[in-house]
């Protein structure tokens, strides 16, 4: 992207460090549902310094194009399916998953994971409700 110019439009930090002309940008959608789009400021090595996001595809295509006017005219699509995605993931993760409700880190807030099995916060807050009240709530142990 060096013969792309850099506008400077904003301010992006990674903790105190000012992310400026960066040589690399990569657009990827959130698999969960937390967040939108993330618009990826990488260095030469595609290592990620900084992200921005904006709520669609569109915005955050928008945002790099203010910084770097021309950058629209080379984006690559990938055309990567949500299930190519999820696949790839698996492999990369070793499929991490919850083993009660089955869903994925992406898909929860927080993992513990034990000898062989995973649970998710959610899964420990329903088991510990469950057992709360059939207990009767009593603090005896």
């Amino acid at each position: 992207m060096e013969d792309i110019p850099y506008r400077k439009w904003g301010a992006l930090y990674s903790g105190d460090k000012l992310i400026e002309h960066v040589p690399c940008l990569a657009i990827c959608v959130n698999l969960g549902k937390d967040i939108g789009p993330l618009l990826f400021h990488c260095d030469e090595h595609w290592q990620v310094l900084g992200t921005s996001g904006a709520p669609t595809v569109g915005a955050v295509k928008e945002r790099a194009e203010r910084n770097y006017p021309g950058v629209s005219s080379r984006w690559i699509e990938l055309n990567t399916s949500n299930e190519e995605a999820v696949r790839y993931y698996a492999e990369q993760t070793g499929d991490m998953k919850c083993s009660f409700c089955g869903r994925r880190p992406y898909e929860v807030d927080g993992l513990v994971e034990g000898n062989r099995a995973a649970i998710c916060r959610e899964c420990v807050e329903t088991y510990y409700h469950a057992f709360e009240e059939s207990s009767g709530g009593s603090d005896a142990v």
